[in-house]
């Protein structure tokens, strides 16, 4: 990608993504997430964890999708199956005391958070 490329691509494209609240928000959660789970014990790195990092990113993917897309309603309707999945998996994990009681109510509030903007953006579509 040339320099002209690159700086028009920051300018529409990364600023475009910033004016969406989920995305802005999805873009913290999922550094936070991963951090957590490559902590967990290396006998759940490949499943547990695993299912977890790939769930996040898979949410990630399906919001900058709805972004560009004309037919949101579908793509958000998955990114709340997703989130819900989540949810469960994050809740094992907090359960088999992988995730700390402080780290589990940080971590919920802010999948409840994310699950209201998307049934507030699925409002609008």
């Amino acid at each position: 990608m040339g320099n002209r490329s690159l700086n028009y691509y920051k300018r529409c494209c990364l600023n475009q993504k910033n004016n969406y609240p989920l995305y802005v928000k999805w873009m913290a959660v999922v550094p936070w997430i991963m951090d957590r789970t490559q902590r967990f014990p290396k006998n759940l790195r490949y499943s547990l964890s695993q299912k977890i990092d790939n769930i996040c990113i898979d949410i990630l993917e399906l919001i900058v999708q709805t972004i560009y897309s004309h037919t949101k309603r579908e793509l958000l309707i998955k990114i709340n199956l997703k989130l819900d999945v989540l949810r469960a998996l994050i809740q094992m994990a907090h359960k088999m005391r992988h995730l700390s009681d402080g780290q589990y109510e940080y971590i919920s509030r802010e999948l409840l958070e994310s699950g209201k903007m998307v049934g507030g953006w699925l409002k609008s579509a």
